[in-house]
This record gives structure tokens, C-alpha cells and sequence, in this order.
């Protein structure tokens, strides 16, 4: 294992500390409303220390985005192979949805949707980036299911994709403005089943 100098220490410091800022920060004033120079002020430091660590303000929310498709592969790596296609894509949904209520909260997720929504953002969602790891995982369950005769033959893969993404983030909003009484996992699972279930072929 590599051993990081103090110099590399020190990098690594202050780059959690301006991703831990910015994301209070979005979450109190508004993605939107934060700039810059805000978040260096609060951390005591230049804009070209953020800039070294963060291309834009917009890639500290897409940290948060490559932080859960880290998740993605790790629970890709657990669901058993031999099950059917709609099993495996409510699995991962549903550990998806634990992970955010666990280990993501409303708070930051607030922030995320807010930032992906806002004008501000030029570049391509990376919230719908097909390149993603969830999506990848969702189109190898997908043709998985179609060539096995599970979903229906009249569907691309590309229009399955789209459905059950727009069933993921419908529940993630709800999620975002009910009370606590939403269990996001529980709601995520009944309403996927059934939209899966629409999906399916008659055999």
C-alpha cells in the first residue's frame, strides 16, 4: 500500500474540507445561490486551491454521484446470478434505497436534486448519464430479461431503462417532500414490482 506524503495528507485534507463546506453551504443557501468564493472564504483558501481540487461547483455534487456507483458495483457483486431479471433489479433498488435513507440522508440528497435541476448546470446530468454505474448494471438485467423471455419483446432496452429510472427517481422525490413516515425501501419496492410487472411478457 502506497504511503501518502504530508504533502499528499494535506491535499486530501483540504479537498474533504471543501467538498464538506460546499455541500453544507448548497444545503443552506441553495446550490445556486453558493459561489466560489463563498465556500474558499469559509475554508481559508484561494479559488485556484478549489479549482486544483474541483474543476467546477457543479463536479462537488458529482463526487456524491461517484461515491454511490462505487455502492452500485459492490452490491452488483452480491445478488445471486441464477435469479430472474425483475429480482435482481428490485434487489438492487431496494439496497439503493437503504443507502440513501442509512447513509446519504435527505439533506444532501435535497441538494443533489436541487443542483441537477438548476439552469446553472451546462454540461449533461451526470444524474441521467447513461454512462453511469446503476444504469450499466439495469441494462445487463434488462437484455438479461428480454433474451430469457421475462420482459417484453415490443420494448427496447433503452425504453425499459427509462421506465424503471423514472420509477427511481418519482420515489426518491416523494421521499424528498413526505414526513418520516415515508419508508422510502418499502414504497420503492411496491411500486417498482408493479411497474416490473407491467414490463413482463405473457407468456
Amino acid at each position: 500500500m502506497e504511503v501518502l506524503t504530508n504533502r499528499q495528507k494535506k491535499a486530501l485534507e483540504t479537498r474533504e474540507k471543501l467538498l464538506k463546506t460546499s455541500l453544507d453551504l448548497f444545503n443552506k443557501y441553495g446550490y445556486e445561490h453558493v459561489s466560489v468564493e463563498q465556500i474558499t472564504k469559509a475554508c481559508n483558501v484561494s479559488k485556484g486551491t478549489f479549482y486544483t481540487h474541483f474543476p467546477s461547483k457543479y463536479d462537488v455534487i458529482l463526487e456524491k454521484f461517484k461515491e454511490l456507483d462505487h455502492f452500485y458495483s459492490t452490491v452488483e457483486k452480491k445478488i445471486d446470478g441464477t435469479l430472474p431479471a425483475s429480482e435482481k433489479i428490485l434487489l438492487v433498488y431496494q439496497e439503493q434505497m437503504k443507502y440513501l435513507t442509512n447513509v446519504v440522508g435527505k439533506d444532501l440528497l435535497r441538494t443533489v436534486y436541487t443542483a441537477a435541476m438548476t439552469n446553472q448546470v451546462q454540461q449533461d446530468h451526470y444524474l441521467i448519464n447513461p454512462q453511469r454505474k446503476i444504469f450499466q448494471i439495469m441494462n445487463t438485467y434488462i437484455e438479461e430479461g428480454i433474451q430469457q423471455g421475462e420482459f417484453r419483446q415490443d420494448l427496447s432496452i433503452p425504453n425499459i431503462q427509462t421506465i424503471i429510472q423514472r420509477c427511481m427517481r418519482a420515489n426518491v422525490y416523494d421521499w424528498l417532500i413526505h414526513n418520516e413516515d415515508f419508508d422510502l425501501a418499502s414504497e420503492m419496492s411496491q411500486f417498482t414490482t408493479i411497474v416490473l410487472n407491467g414490463l413482463k411478457s405473457n407468456k
